[in-house]
């Protein structure tokens, strides 16, 4: 008897979807109760780790083919959680200077070379 792919990746990835559902329900209701937005993200995140939703969702995109084990390994490169980091220290610095767009236009550029980095390392693999 023939099984459907997706009936296989469903019935292995049942809790790990039924978490991702539950935390995107806190992000909506607290978006509906007009919470505080950094309230929300506390919980989303208590939720996420409470139900290691971040790990399974990591495990649903190395299903994709070709393009999801490339992109697990871009994110965990060292590096990526070094410069997060201080970028991180950097903004906290510079708002007890008082530079707050110093801080979004810092926060926006580490973001860019991250998502450069893991596209590159993408392409990279790819060709």
């Amino acid at each position: 008897m023939y099984i459907p792919q997706i009936a296989i990746i469903w019935a292995n990835s049942r809790r790990t979807l039924a978490a991702l559902l539950a935390t995107g329900l806190v992000i909506v209701v607290g978006m509906i109760f007009r919470l505080e937005g950094r309230l929300v993200a506390a919980i989303a995140t208590v939720v996420g780790l409470l139900t290691s939703v971040f790990s399974g969702l990591i495990g649903l995109i190395v299903l994709v083919p070709w393009v999801g084990p490339l992109v697990m390994k871009a994110l965990a490169i060292p590096f990526l959680w070094i410069m997060n980091g201080l970028g991180y220290f950097a903004a906290i610095f510079l708002m007890h200077r008082g530079h707050s767009r110093s801080v979004v236009d810092s926060r926006l550029l580490t973001y860019m070379l991250l998502i450069g980095i893991v596209v590159g390392y993408i392409i990279g693999k790819l060709i």
